[in-house]
Formats: C-alpha cells, structure tokens, sequence
C-alpha cells in the first residue's frame, strides 16, 4: 500500500470520529431545545440523557484527538520522499502567481475564512475585487444559520433563486423544507405539522416517494417518531448534509465547481506522485520533465477527476491535444493529426478505415469541447 493510501486511509478515521463526536454535540442540542421548550419535563430523565451524552461526548472528543495525533505521526512516518523534483515553479510564478493567489482566496472563502483571506491579500499584494467576496460572505452567512439550525435564510434564498434552482433539477429548497417539517415532528406540534404540510404539496411532482414518508411520521407524533420505522428522518446527519448542498448550489449558481478547484488539485497531484515517483530514475535520465505540456506516463486519477470527454486517435492510440487536434476526413472518420501527417501521400491521404481518399486541402479540424 502506498503512502497516499496509508495517509487516506487514516485521515478517514480522523474524520469518523470527527463525525462522532458532531453528532453527540448535535444530540446535546437537541436535548438543551427539547428542555428550554418543554414546561412538563420529566426531569430525571433528562438529567440521565443528559449524563449519557455529555459521557459520550467525552469518548468521542478524546478518540478525536488521539486520531489526530495518530494521524500526525502517520504522515511523519510515510512522507519521507523529497518530491521538489516533480515541482514545476514557472507554472506558479510570474504572470500565473496571480491565478494561484486567486485560487486560494476562493478557496478559503467557499470556507467561511474571510479573516483569513485579508490577511492573505495583504501578504501577497493580491487585489480581489469586493464584488467577488460578496456572494461567498452572504453563503457564509447563511451556512453559519443553518449550523445553528435557522432554515429561513437559506429559504429566502431558494425563493429568490427559485427559477434557476428549478432549471438545475435542485432539491434544496425540498430538503429545507423537509427539514422544517421534521423538527415539528419531533416537538410533537401536529397542527403546525398539518398546515405545514400544504407547504410541502408543492414538491407531489418531484418528490412523492418522499413526501409518502414524511405523511407517514405524522403517524407517530404522539407516541414518539424516534421509536418508529421513520427514525431515519431525525438522524443528525441531514442536518450537516444540508450545509454541503447548500454550498455546492450556490457555488453552481455562480458559475463556479461545486468542489474547490484547489482541493481538487492537490487530490489528483496526491494520486500522481506515486506513479511518477516509481519512475523518477527514468524521467531523471532522458530529462522527460518538463519538457511537454502533458505528463510522461498515464494517471488514473479516477471519475472524480474527469470533467470532459477525451478523443484518442485510433491510429495512434494518443489522446489528442491542442497542438494534435483531431482532424475529420471527408468520409467522416476522426484520426489525430499526427496520424494524419504519417498517411499522407502527395497531398492525400487514404482513410485507414475505408477505401475514400482526402485531399489535405478539404480536411475539417473537428471542433468540440474535447480539449478544454
């Protein structure tokens, strides 16, 4: 198992417990709403969740750390190789610095760090036009209300952006609200349930398996929907997927990737490092690096990574590029333009897939979106 694959798969379990000990806090706010709200309570009871969770907490938040620390020593242990080799510095430097300091300021605004970010502009002399930071300081804003679970901002803005949300397919504005109707569930309001759900009548179309589930909790208002078949829907994590949803819609309304384009960077160039270290003596001997704008050898870095279609030349079994753009013959078959440059024979050339001749000068560049 390569190192990549030791440092991944501890970081999973820094972020299992990480997930443990958010939903024993998100418990204990449910138990400190379910008090303030409660006058009749039952107060040993209480008091003994409350012990439970607070215990549970405890557990949770010292294998957190001691993942933490594990996880530390782990990359101490594994990251020994001196990877400054495969480091290509005048692709960050000069002109590009400022489109490596733009990608890490969005980044770190998709995050909520605006403090951050102005420390950061003013380090680097990096100008970011306030137009930018507005939208992501009202997303932040809006992430932080649905953290402390406050769903009427993030419900101004589905209504305000109603028409593009639709035209994406969206299901947020389906799942705020279903949110809404969950938490009345469980403080046992059937009314406000009931009137709640006209609401709701509006998602029939798209979301009617759901909606089937959500008549059936009101079945157990009174007797408690955390002892039914329907728990599910009162699982703490929708709350924390919520914020993810939201996040990654407003980012797509913006005209931005729904993942940071630098954690995507950094995740690909984490899964390429193993290939192209095994062949480092290779590529240090014939002085391949560099050299192309393309790597030495082939990378799977999996669909994660994949944002367009490739063309490969049947001939050449070579993925085209911009300098080797795929070429269609007037027969319509689709070789690269190298391909072409071999077959070629007086200023023609025959198709390699059937007996039609070309003439160089009748030749189409095939245009797509293949090498964007």
């Amino acid at each position: 198992m390569d190192a990549v694959s030791v440092l991944q798969k501890e970081f999973c379990k820094v972020e299992s417990k990480h997930k443990e000990l958010q939903e024993g806090l998100s418990n204990m706010d449910d138990l400190i709403a379910a008090i303030e709200n409660n006058q009749d309570l039952d107060c040993n009871w209480y008091l003994n969740q409350v012990k439970t969770e607070l215990t549970n907490i405890s557990v949770s938040h010292k294998d957190w750390h001691g993942s933490i620390s594990r996880f530390g020593k782990v990359i101490d242990k594994q990251l020994t190789e001196n990877v400054s080799f495969f480091t290509n510095r005048d692709l960050i430097s000069g002109r590009n610095s400022h489109l490596l300091h733009q990608l890490i300021c969005e980044h770190f605004l998709r995050q909520g760090n605006l403090d951050l970010v102005e420390k950061f502009i003013k380090d680097s002399d990096h100008q970011l036009e306030e137009s930018k930071k507005r939208p992501f300081v009202d997303l932040n804003q809006i992430v932080g209300c649905l953290k402390k679970r406050d769903l009427e901002p993030a419900l101004r803005w589905c209504e305000n952006n109603r028409p593009a949300l639709k035209k994406r397919g969206s299901s947020l504005e389906f799942m705020l609200h279903r949110l809404n109707f969950i938490t009345l569930i469980k403080e046992r309001d059937t009314a406000a349930a009931l009137k709640y759900a006209q609401i709701l009548g509006e998602f029939v179309d798209t979301h009617k398996k759901q909606l089937q589930r959500l008549m059936g909790s009101l079945l157990y208002v009174s007797t408690g929907i955390e002892n039914s078949a329907y728990n599910d829907l009162i699982d703490p994590q929708h709350w924390l997927d919520i914020c993810d949803v939201f996040t990654k819609e407003a980012c797509s309304l913006m005209g931005l990737s729904k993942e940071s384009p630098l954690s995507i960077t950094v995740d690909a160039g984490c899964k390429a490092l193993p290939a192209l270290n095994s062949i480092r003596q290779v590529m240090e001997a014939k002085q391949l690096w560099g050299l192309k704008d393309e790597l030495p050898c082939e990378v799977d870095l999996g669909p994660s990574c994949q944002f367009h279609s490739l063309f490969a030349c049947p001939i050449l079994r070579a993925q085209c590029t911009k300098s080797n753009p795929p070429m269609r013959l007037e027969c319509g078959h689709v070789i690269s333009n190298d391909a072409l440059k071999r077959l070629a024979i007086s200023n023609k050339v025959k198709c390699p897939y059937c007996p039609q001749e070309t003439s160089l000068a009748r030749l189409n560049k095939f245009t797509s979106d293949l090498l964007n």
